[in-house]
């Protein structure tokens, strides 16, 4: 999926914590759920659904301290900080190939509204606990899945854990992080409707996306 993307270009112009089940607003369609569920003091059970497309990614998170160094007028000190981290699963695409039509362009935008989506729930949930950083662990063959995140990765490095070597990214909770995101989002939304509503005439799986989610032009 990593070859779909290779500019915001090419993306948009389709060239190629409560315990409680909520909803948060999406622009192209309603199916967005989440939940937070506390699992133990310090463990959290995260699950994202796009009931709409059949895309579901579940993972646990932890809510953990580590020392932070830096420098301050020559001298190195440190402190504590709240970080949250987890692995990042893989994301099942059989049915929701088939539910955008194995249409490629649909397929990428999709996939990559949901994962922004997932990263949009995961900051608003180290804002509630005071993380300034969210650490996510990827298995290589996964990191296709993760191009999307790459504007809003603060560092990433190679590590090795039970699974073998996985790759470690970090993301910082800093509000002008969350409102790259947002701002990110829509810029994809408006560019997505003006290309299904701009080629449907000509690609009938734009035509049959129109029809089934019933999106109103831009």
């Amino acid at each position: 999926m990593s070859k779909l993307i290779n500019n915001d270009t090419d993306l948009l112009d389709g060239n190629t914590l409560s315990q409680e089940l909520r909803t948060t607003p999406v622009p192209l369609n309603n199916f967005f759920m989440f939940d937070f569920q506390e699992f133990s003091p310090n463990l959290y059970i995260f699950r994202a659904e796009d009931c709409g497309h059949e895309l579901l990614c579940e993972m646990t998170l932890e809510l953990k301290e580590t020392f932070v160094n830096f420098e301050d007028e020559g001298e190195e000190v440190g402190y504590l900080a709240a970080v949250v981290t987890c692995n990042f699963p893989s994301i099942s695409v059989q049915k929701f190939n088939a539910k955008v039509g194995f249409d490629a362009y649909l397929q990428g935008v999709v996939m990559f509204q949901f994962q922004l989506k997932i990263l949009e729930q995961l900051l608003l949930f180290c804002e509630e606990k005071d993380a300034t950083t969210l650490v996510l662990t990827i298995n290589d063959a996964n990191l296709d899945y993760l191009d999307i995140y790459s504007r809003f990765i603060a560092s990433a490095r190679k590590v090795t854990t039970t699974k073998g070597e996985e790759t470690e990214i970090i993301i910082s909770t800093d509000v002008e992080i969350y409102d790259n995101i947002i701002d990110f989002m829509d810029k994809i939304e408006k560019s997505f409707r003006k290309t299904l509503w701009r080629e449907q005439t000509v690609n009938l799986a734009f035509r049959e996306y129109l029809k089934e989610y019933a999106l109103s032009s831009v």
